[in-house]
């Protein structure tokens, strides 16, 4: 068995004080680096929010003016809102679906669907007076009115109407039989203002009216084959088919 003295005893507390001292003042040192590293580096750069972007090639609109719509959701890097940010990319015009998905807590993917142009559009009041707003648009293959602030080239059919959505609506599902009822034939502009009216390649043009248009446009092709195989000045002629059991015909 060991014995201490009482001097003993004393160095023996003395060297376990200074150690404890001694570590617990690396401790704090150790932390207040820490700090003073994490301080200078500006931590904030790691909470930013990162967007990995997958637009559609057929999308008429930049990446930099889409990260300007969402960026004051982007701002509150600690609650990010992915519905708010579906629901602002999806305000623009040309936009159909957006489909937002976070893959990390500060790194989410944006896939971004372009509407399809089924047709051109212009507003009926803007015939006579082309100067007023919002006179050009599109109807997607959806059969949906758009109107954005860019308008593109494009090789679709001309619709011309108002801008009422039964109105659109019921255009675009007419236009699929009209096309059907014709081919091969090509339909160039359809109108509809009180009465239904159709250009066809080359520079024909059919009045339907505003009732049995189906009909008269089958009228139309049977009488329009007979003519053309006699002349080819049909090919320019304006067909009136509103008659009951015939139609009239002029030359522009």
């Amino acid at each position: 068995m060991r014995f201490f003295s009482r001097k003993n005893k004393k160095k023996v507390t003395f060297k376990s004080f200074f150690w404890g001292f001694t570590k617990v003042i690396a401790i704090f040192s150790i932390v207040g680096l820490i700090a003073w590293v994490i301080i200078i580096s500006n931590p904030t750069k790691f909470l930013n929010v990162s967007v990995k972007w997958d637009l559609d090639e057929r999308l008429p609109l930049s990446q930099n003016l889409l990260i300007n719509k969402i960026q004051p959701q982007l701002n509150d890097k600690y609650n990010i809102d992915l519905r708010q940010i579906k629901e602002t990319i999806e305000q623009e015009p040309w936009v159909e679906n957006a489909h937002v998905k976070r893959l990390f807590w500060n790194y989410i993917k944006i896939k971004v669907d372009a509407k399809t142009v089924a047709m051109r559009w212009k507003d009926e009041k803007c015939i006579d007076n082309a100067e007023l707003p919002n006179c050009l648009g599109f109807i997607s293959n959806r059969g949906e009115l758009f109107i954005p602030d860019r308008i593109i080239e494009s090789d679709a059919i001309y619709a011309i109407s108002n801008t009422e959505i039964d109105t659109i609506e019921t255009l675009y599902s007419d236009y699929k039989i009209y096309k059907s009822i014709l081919q091969p034939m090509i339909i160039k502009t359809i109108i509809r203002t009180n009465i239904d009216k159709l250009v066809i390649e080359p520079n024909i043009t059919v009045i339907l009216g505003y009732k049995k248009q189906e009909e008269r446009l089958a009228r139309f092709k049977k009488a329009y084959t007979k003519l053309r195989k006699k002349s080819k000045k049909v090919d320019q002629a304006i067909f009136d088919m509103r008659y009951p059991k015939g139609f009239s015909m002029g030359y522009k």
